[in-house]
């Protein structure tokens, strides 16, 4: 199959971690899902679906994630309830909103490290940034991605 031509169905592996103000480790995401990946002129877009419990009522949220991802750059859009776009290329600062249910929230972040490796049978991405909510610290993130095709076709 020639991926750029077509989506190619993969492996999706993802470990987020964060820590707050007061230097203290959060939950950590761990998630592993299906999903999509087509070559385009510049790098790849990756296409996979999150899926979280609401802690209050049991309910599962599922959002649908995009990423653009190029040597040194990669663009997220969060679509669904929870959503927001993020670009992360190393020391540059990006400013935009969190949008939820109950409002929206001004969010900035400044990404310290941004590696991408991209290849048609696997690639994968880590990133390290400080995320920024309504003007102020929130918290330091790491989130390292990997990606395998598996053998069904789309």
């Amino acid at each position: 199959m020639n991926m750029k031509d077509e989506g190619r169905r993969v492996l999706v592996t993802l470990l987020g971690a964060s820590r707050n103000e007061a230097g203290e480790n959060e939950e950590p995401i761990r998630l592993m899902t299906t999903g999509e990946v087509k070559k385009t002129p510049n790098g790849c877009i990756l296409r996979y679906q999150e899926s979280q419990t609401d802690d209050s009522d049991g309910t599962v949220m599922t959002q649908d994630i995009v990423l653009m991802m190029q040597p040194g750059r990669v663009s997220m859009n969060r679509l669904g309830d929870f959503g927001t776009s993020m670009v992360f290329v190393k020391d540059r600062r990006f400013e935009g909103v969190y949008r939820t249910p109950y409002g929206d929230m001004d969010m900035a972040l400044f990404a310290t490290r941004v590696d991408v490796n991209l290849g048609e049978d696997k690639g994968s991405v880590y990133l390290e940034y400080q995320l920024d909510f309504a003007g102020g610290f929130a918290s330091m993130h790491t989130m390292q991605l990997e990606y395998v095709a598996s053998d069904r076709p789309c």
